[in-house]
């Protein structure tokens, strides 16, 4: 079918043109000009549109009410120039229907008949029509994109707006596939489905995005059937819609959560926020220390009452308060409370955009254990302090007592001495050298451990390491010691290990400390006995004195392990000493890589175990 502007070039007609009515170049109204053999040799763009006539090049080709084809034939054959008839023509591309007066006329172009066909919408169509320009003016005039699709797939029409957005217009893209002109925006996958719903006359939903003059736009691409005469869907419509303000709008949002939670994520302390609708508390946000803290998976607790959730009881808690926050209207609540060894100043705050739907509450766990163990410290400094003092009271008393004591023992020793020489009672003379000895060595050893003590707290102490088998130290121990066990009435036994017991030690501080041992467990053992062990389990040697005396309370052990302490304090006392004696023994030990234990019962007896590494010594 040749366009009119090829007829000009090509035809004979060309010559004629002037003749040719003035609607023949009017491309408002269908025109077309037909051959005496009924082929098309014109037809405007309207005519084009309006029957779908890509592809015929003969009226016969065309579906109308009447035989169109005899009616011209007739027509051309009868004595007249002109006629006006009334048809039903079926647009081929749309599978619709119009209804048409058609007004024929007879021409004569170089010797040759033509016929001159004009077709006029009846009313009721024309009526349609308008209704359908009134309705692409109110697309035009809102700029919305639209485009509407015949049952085939092929394009009908597209807004002035929608032709902006696909860079084509409707004489490019008319009768196209719909799909096409999408390719710059979806990809093979979205496109293929974009077809799926279009055959199975489905909606579909696609947003795009491009850019426009340095701009980036979105548009959501609504695809929707719909049916002019209310049964199946024939027709479909696209709609661009433009949500880039909304797009923008949210990614400043987004963009502006994303902020909100890298400061909270950056806030060191854990950080929680509750949304409270009526009695129910909703997790709303958390930085990463509160979820890390709590072993908490964020994605569970979105549109979760937390009362269900929170099973930890610092959690409850938190609840409880955050509960008396509301009721009571206040300000915030503060409390202290632990989590895995943890101490935390929590507060709970009632957040400005609260409304009086919704709550939102701010809840801060300030980690507080170094505050928390700086004041234990100090608290425990200052019990020790106290301690010291009655230490250092003490110790002056039993100083006093224990230096005092020896030397008015002395004075009177001397004073009996001089009686008995001048009487030349020589027995009571040497019976009282032996009991001077006995307060002097008494005074000896007593300087012997403060000098011993003092060493050990200046850190000024000097060990010479060998290798000893500690069943000799228990040996000398038990010579040295027998006499006097005897002689207070009670029994020492020795039980030493079957095999070679070698450790590595400081032999003369090894038997210091066993014999301080020893001889405490004699003095406070009135009847009974004391047993000095050995033995070897799991390596390690074990070395234990153990005795059935008075006993101690077990939490005043760590105090009679402090220098100068003794179960029961002043002139008063059942024992005497200066209390440095297990002191120095726990700490020599320790000094010496070993470990140092009592277990007391009172008026059961005391056990004390030194336990060292046993050293095996090549042949």
């Amino acid at each position: 079918m040749l366009s009119y502007k090829e007829l000009i070039a090509h035809e004979t007609i060309s010559d004629y043109e002037e003749t040719i009515p003035i609607n023949a170049s009017a491309e408002c109204k269908p025109i077309l000009v037909v051959n005496r053999n009924n082929y098309i040799v014109y037809s405007n763009q309207s005519a084009q549109i309006a029957f779908g006539l890509n592809n015929i090049t003969n009226i016969s080709g065309m579906q109308t009410d009447a035989n169109l084809t005899e009616l011209l034939s007739d027509f051309s054959e009868s004595s007249y120039s002109n006629i006006s008839i009334n048809l039903r023509i079926k647009n081929l591309s749309e599978s619709s229907f119009g209804e048409y007066d058609a007004e024929i006329e007879k021409i004569e172009l170089d010797n040759s008949q033509y016929l001159f066909i004009v077709f006029h919408l009846t009313e009721r169509e024309v009526i349609l029509e308008n209704r359908i320009n009134s309705i692409h003016a109110a697309i035009e005039y809102a700029n919305l994109p639209v485009m509407t699709i015949d049952g085939s797939g092929k394009i009908s029409f597209l807004s002035r707006s929608m032709e902006d957005i696909l860079g084509f217009t409707i004489d490019e893209l008319y009768e196209k596939f719909f799909c096409v002109p999408l390719e710059n925006f979806l990809s093979k996958a979205d496109l293929l489905t974009a077809e799926r719903a279009f055959f199975l006359k489905q909606s579909w939903v696609k947003i795009i995005s491009f850019k426009d003059k340095g701009k980036i736009l979105f548009k959501e691409l609504q695809l929707t059937p719909f049916s002019n005469s209310g049964a199946t869907a024939n027709t479909f419509m696209l709609i661009a819609h433009d949500i880039t303000d909304y797009v923008q709008k949210n990614i400043v949002i987004k963009e502006s959560e994303n902020k909100l939670k890298s400061i909270i994520n950056n806030i060191r302390d854990p950080l929680f926020i509750i949304k409270r609708v009526k009695d129910k508390s909703f997790f709303e946000s958390g930085n990463n220390g509160f979820f890390r803290i709590f072993d908490l998976d964020k994605t569970k607790l979105s549109g979760v009452d937390l009362k269900s959730v929170f099973t930890n009881d610092l959690l409850k808690l938190v609840l409880k308060n955050s509960e008396v926050l509301l009721n009571d209207s206040l300000p915030s609540v503060e409390f202290k409370a632990k989590h895995n060894l943890v101490h935390y100043q929590c507060k709970i705050s009632l957040m400005d955009i609260s409304t009086e739907d919704e709550s939102y509450i701010m809840i801060i766990f300030n980690n507080i254990t170094d505050q928390q163990n700086y004041q234990s410290k100090m608290t425990a400094a200052y019990e020790k302090e106290v301690q010291l003092n009655k230490l250092k009271s003490s110790f002056i008393e039993n100083m006093s007592h224990e230096i005092r004591t020896p030397f008015n023992a002395i004075s009177g020793y001397a004073e009996i001495l001089e009686e008995s020489i001048k009487t030349n009672d020589y027995k009571t003379v040497s019976e009282l050298v032996v009991l001077v000895k006995e307060v002097l060595s008494r005074v000896s050893h007593l300087f012997d451990h403060i000098i011993d003590m003092s060493e050990i707290e200046s850190s000024e102490m000097i060990f010479d390491y060998v290798y000893l088998n500690c069943n000799q130290v228990l040996k000398s121990t038990y010579n040295r010691l027998k006499q006097r066990a005897k002689l207070k009435g009670i029994d020492i036994v020795l039980e030493l290990a079957d095999q070679e017991v070698v450790i590595k030690t400081d032999w003369m501080k090894l038997e210091k400390i066993v014999y301080a041992i020893a001889e405490n467990a004699i003095k406070y053992t009135m009847q009974g006995k004391v047993v000095l062990r050995s033995f070897v389990f799991s390596q390690f040697a074990y070395i234990t004195i153990t005795d059935t005396g008075d006993g101690m309370n077990q939490e005043d052990i760590k105090y009679l392990l402090e220098p100068f302490s003794q179960e029961e304090q002043g002139y008063t006392r059942k024992y005497q000493g200066a209390g440095l004696g297990l002191a120095i023994a726990s700490k020599l030990t320790k000094m010496m890589g070993g470990l140092f234990e009592i277990v007391s019962r009172k008026q059961t007896g005391t056990k004390v175990t030194l336990i060292f590494p046993v050293v095996k010594i090549q042949s």
